[in-house]
């Protein structure tokens, strides 16, 4: 991953963030697959950037899940979360099917390198997401002023019935179905690459985001790379 680690003082956070409690005030149903949950944490100062994610202890001792926080940095009391059901691992599969409006869970602030900076708000971006890669770029998203800064997202799915905020993302985002589009769907369908993003029209002198599974990643860092985007504008984080 690269990143421009030339951050203003207020952005460091400790390497080892505070652990607090936070209260489940909102959990929606947000695909077949996805749930969200609003973590209410009151009046205490919270740090996080765009892009980055938390620990969340589960009750019991069962153990810590990691999260990415999807709301914006401007949003205060709160932070949201969207996860994607497991049938293994033990919190999320609390969260999933055991957790309830008012339970306390414990978290921390926002951790990870790979974010937006102060100056990077402030600049063109292109923001690639495979699958449930889509939520660090959701908190950039909803972080930037879209108005002031141009932004546009490349969002590919295994099915249509797994994109998550659609209405939200509509305006300034390409889809694409790369397995099993219902019959619905008449959009794009075939993963993200070089060819993909010229047909449709990528600000190739942007920064790049990319977030998703190691196949989206090595295969388009290195077609940018050799159609001759400078690293240090290729931002990544791989899901495994």
């Amino acid at each position: 991953m690269t990143i421009n680690n030339s951050l203003s003082k207020e952005w460091h956070l400790a390497t080892s963030p505070d652990i607090f409690p936070a209260k489940i005030t909102s959990i929606e149903q947000a695909t077949k697959k996805i749930k969200t949950f609003r973590l209410n944490f009151g009046e205490r100062s919270y740090m996080f950037r765009p892009g980055q994610w938390i620990d969340l202890y589960g009750p019991n001792d069962i153990g810590i899940g990691g999260y990415t926080i999807t709301s914006s940095i401007n949003d205060q009391g709160f932070i949201d979360l969207a996860v994607r059901e497991s049938t293994t691992h033990p919190v999320t599969k609390y969260l999933h099917n055991e957790a309830r409006l008012g339970d306390e869970v414990m978290i921390t602030e926002g951790q990870g390198k790979f974010f937006l900076t102060p100056e990077l708000m402030n600049v063109s971006l292109t923001l690639i997401a495979g699958g449930i890669g889509i939520t660090p770029l959701l908190s950039m998203i909803r972080s930037v002023d879209k108005k002031k800064n141009p932004i546009k997202v490349f969002y590919s799915v295994s099915s249509d019935e797994d994109i998550l905020f659609k209405e939200e993302l509509a305006p300034f985002t390409i889809f694409t179905v790369t397995k099993t589009p219902t019959d619905q769907w008449n959009g794009e369908t075939g993963r993200i690459n070089l060819e993909f993003l010229k047909k449709h029209e990528c600000n190739f002198n942007s920064h790049f985001f990319i977030c998703g599974p190691r196949p989206l990643i090595d295969g388009l860092t290195k077609e940018l790379q050799d159609f001759g985007i400078p690293k240090e504008r290729i931002h990544f984080e791989k899901w495994w």
